[in-house]
C-alpha cells in the first residue's frame, strides 16, 4: 500500500502543530463528528538506525514496550486499555516505530497516560526479553516461509549494499539471537528522546485540550540522545544485479526493483506515485489489465513504492507459472523501456490519479487513518505533506511521469529477484 496516499480528508479542520518545551511535537486535528479520538505516538527510530550487530532491536523494543513499565506491571497495560473499550497496537518500519489507539474522547487523558508510559518508561526485564526473543524468532521463520515476504526482504537486501535499508525490519535469526539487554537499553536511550517523538491526535478534541493532554502525558519526559550514528550513503548502482532463491513453491515469484526518490525530492515522489499507480495499483493497472487479463501471464501482481526518508525502491512484484517467468520478465522490461521514451496517455494518467484518490478517500474514512498519515509524514519529513498531497498529485503531468521513469527506471541498473524451485 502507498502510505503516501493516506492523507487528510479535504473536509477536515486544519491540523495544527505545537512543540512542547522538551521538543515533543504535538499535532491536533479537530473533528467532532463522533466522540472518538485517534491517539498516535511516532518515534523516529527504526531499522535504518541499526547495524548488522543490532539488526532487529527496534522491532524488539516494540515487542517489549507493552510488557512492563515503571508504572504498570505485567498484563496491566492490556487490562487498562481494554477497560476503555479499546486496544493498543504498534508497528515498526525502517524509518519509524508507531504506537497507537483509538478511544472515546472522554478517555483521552487515560489513553495518553498509557501510551506515554509505554514509550517513555518501559522496563526491559530479562525474563521478558527471553520470552519475546522466542516469539520474534518464530515470526522471522514464518516470514522466510512466505514467498511474498521473502521476496520483499530479499529485494531490499540485494538492492542495498551499504545503506541500512538492506536490513530486514524484524532482524535476522542470527542478530536477534544475540541482542542483549545492554544492546536494547543503548538503542532505546539513543533514539527514544523527546526530539524524536510526535504525538498525533485526531477527532473529538480541541487544539487546546489536545495539547494540554499531551503536555500532561509527555511534558515531563526529559532525556537527550547518547549517540547519533551517521547513516551510510548507498553508492550508485552501475549494473543490473540478480538474485535467485530456491524454494519449494508451485508458482514462481519475481520482483524487479528500481531506485526511488527520498521524501526530500517531493516532485519526484508525487510523479513516482502516479507512475506506480499506473503500473500496478488496482485491477485496471497495466500489470493486471495487460499481464493478467489480456495475456494471462501472471497469477497476481502489484507495483510498490513506499515513500521513505532516504532513497528507496520502486518495484514490480508478480507471481506466475514457472514456465512463464522469462516471458513475464521480458514483458515488464519491454514496457519499462516504452514508458521511458514516450508519455503515458491522458486516459492512463487520469486513471492512475483516480486510483490514488480513491484509496486516499478510503483511508480517510476513519480518524485512525488521518492520524496515521499525519504521523507517517512527520516521522520522515513534515505532516504538512499530507495536507496537500491530493493537490500535488493532481498537478502531476504525463511529462512528469516520463521524467521520473527516465531518471529512475533504468533496466540496466535494476535489481531482479526470483523465487522458485
Amino acid at each position: 500500500m502507498l502510505l503516501a496516499i493516506c492523507s487528510v480528508s479535504l473536509g477536515a479542520a486544519p491540523a495544527v502543530l505545537t512543540t512542547l518545551d522538551n521538543g515533543v511535537r504535538v499535532i491536533v486535528q479537530e473533528d467532532h463528528s463522533t466522540n472518538l479520538v485517534a491517539a498516535d505516538v511516532w518515534v523516529k527510530a527504526g531499522s535504518v538506525n541499526e547495524t548488522s550487530a543490532d539488526n532487529g532491536v527496534s522491532h524488539f523494543i516494540e515487542h517489549l514496550a507493552f510488557k512492563c513499565t515503571g508504572k504498570r506491571g505485567a498484563g496491566q497495560i492490556d487490562m487498562e486499555i481494554e477497560s476503555l473499550g479499546a486496544g493498543i497496537e504498534a508497528r515498526t518500519s525502517r524509518d519509524w516505530t508507531h504506537f497507537y489507539t483509538t478511544v472515546a474522547s472522554r478517555y483521552l487523558d487515560k489513553a495518553l497516560d498509557i501510551l506515554a508510559d509505554v514509550v517513555t518508561n518501559p522496563k526491559f526485564r530479562e525474563e521478558d526479553i527471553e520470552k519475546e526473543r522466542g516469539i520474534i524468532l518464530e515470526e522471522i521463520s514464518r516470514d522466510k516461509s512466505d514467498p511474498w515476504r521473502l521476496l520483499r526482504d530479499s529485494l531490499f537486501a540485494t538492492a542495498f549494499t551499504s545503506h541500512p535499508y538492506k536490513y530486514p525490519v524484524a532482524g535476522s535469526a542470527e542478530s536477534v539471537s544475540k541482542i542483549s539487554q545492554d544492546t536494547i537499553l543503548a538503542f532505546y536511550n539513543a533514539y527514544y528522546v523527546p526530539s524524536n517523538i510526535t504525538v498525533v491526535l485526531v477527532g473529538d478534541i480541541t487544539k487546546a485540550d489536545g495539547v494540554a493532554a499531551a503536555r500532561k502525558a509527555f511534558g515531563g519526559f526529559k532525556k537527550s540522545s547518547t549517540r547519533r550514528a551517521d547513516v551510510p550513503v548507498e553508492p550508485a548502482r552501475e549494473q543490473q544485479v540478480r538474485k535467485n532463491i530456491t524454494m519449494p513453491t508451485n508458482l514462481a515469484y519475481l520482483a524487479i526493483g528500481f531506485p526511488a526518490p527520498a521524501i526530500t525530492e517531493k516532485p519526484d515522489v508525487y510523479a513516482m506515485d502516479v507512475l506506480i499507480s499506473y503500473l500496478g495499483v488496482g485491477y485496471r493497472s497495466w500489470i493486471m489489465s495487460e499481464l493478467k487479463t489480456k495475456r494471462g501471464l501472471i497469477s497476481s501482481g502489484e507495483s510498490s513504492f513506499l515513500t521513505q526518508k532516504y532513497p528507496g525502491i520502486a518495484s514490480i512484484n508478480v507471481s506466475c507459472e514457472p514456465g512463464k517467468l522469462k516471458e513475464v520478465e521480458d514483458a515488464i522490461f519491454a514496457h519499462i523501456a516504452e514508458i521511458r521514451t514516450k508519455p503515458i496517455s491522458d486516459i492512463e494518467l487520469t486513471a492512475a490519479k483516480r486510483s490514488l484518490e480513491a484509496e486516499f478517500a478510503f483511508n480517510n474514512e476513519t480518524f485512525e487513518g488521518r492520524a496515521n498519515s499525519l504521523g507517517f509524514y512527520d516521522s520522515i519529513d513534515s505532516y504538512e505533506i499530507a495536507l496537500n498531497y491530493v493537490q500535488n498529485i493532481r498537478k502531476v503531468t504525463a511529462e512528469d511521469v516520463l521524467a521520473v521513469a527516465k531518471k529512475y527506471m533504468d533496466s540496466n541498473k535494476s535489481v531482479v529477484v526470483t523465487i522458485g524451485r
